[in-house]
């Protein structure tokens, strides 16, 4: 059982997930411009809310259960009147847009719960039919992983690494199975891909980019990698919309 204080000021404190944060973040964005976007729902913000790289909305909802997350993030937001965050979770959040929403975040956390299948079920019940649900999950197929594999340095890409295992993770999801939950609980998949070639671990990342041996051009051009391996990104993103 992990503090969930520490939990997030640990998350804070990892120095390649910055970086990919930025290019998570770079992503989400360019999907949310392809799509109406005007009213918002986040579920799950951490400490990169869509807010803070992306204005293109009319209201945004955020729900986020952490404390030290809902804080920073309300700090964030100061007078923007548009935007609303309910320190919940998501299940307990009294939400006056239900509904309503164009687009539905989940952050990256469905992988770190034991009832995925329940979110989702409560997410079918706030959305309207044209609400486009995203999300975006650690990827088993990552290249990182496979690289391990074949390195003979795990027994199977599906293992736990050391920060999985601190962060309470409950399972890691390859396209096929993220997308099969979202098929198993009642939704329509519209975009299912994956983002940004990491070749090696957070810490290998880390020790790298303390070398200047990772640029900022090269960790750009590995955010391009997934059109030459596009099943190998180490996230994956999805989009989704419910079932009539």
């Amino acid at each position: 059982m992990y503090d969930q204080n520490e939990y997030q000021l640990k998350y804070q404190n990892l120095t390649f997930e910055d970086k990919l944060r930025k290019y998570r973040m770079e992503y989400i964005v360019d999907y949310l411009k392809t799509i109406k976007s005007d009213k918002i729902l986040e579920i799950g913000c951490g400490n990169d809310a869509i807010f803070l790289c992306y204005d293109n909305f009319e209201v945004m909802d955020i729900v986020e259960p952490g404390d030290h997350f809902y804080e920073f993030t309300k700090n964030k937001i100061g007078n923007d009147q548009r935007i609303s965050i309910h320190n919940c979770f998501i299940e307990e959040a009294k939400l006056a847009l239900k509904n309503e929403y164009d687009v539905i975040v989940i952050g990256g956390f469905l992988h770190e719960i034991d009832n995925p299948e329940e979110v989702l079920s409560v997410i079918k019940k706030i959305a309207k039919p044209e609400t486009i649900v995203i999300t975006y999950v650690p990827n088993a197929n990552s290249f990182h992983r496979l690289l391990a594999l074949e390195s003979g340095l795990i027994k199977s890409n599906y293992e736990f690494s050391e920060n999985d295992i601190f962060f309470g993770r409950r399972n890691v999801f390859n396209l096929e199975s993220i997308g099969s939950l979202f098929l198993n609980s009642g939704f329509i998949i519209i975009k299912k891909d994956t983002y940004f070639i990491k070749p090696f671990t957070h810490e290998q990342m880390n020790a790298l980019m303390g070398l200047s041996f990772f640029t900022e051009e090269i960790l750009a051009g590995f955010f391009k990698m997934t059109k030459y391996m596009p099943d190998m990104g180490c996230e994956i993103f999805l989009a989704a919309t419910i079932m009539d």
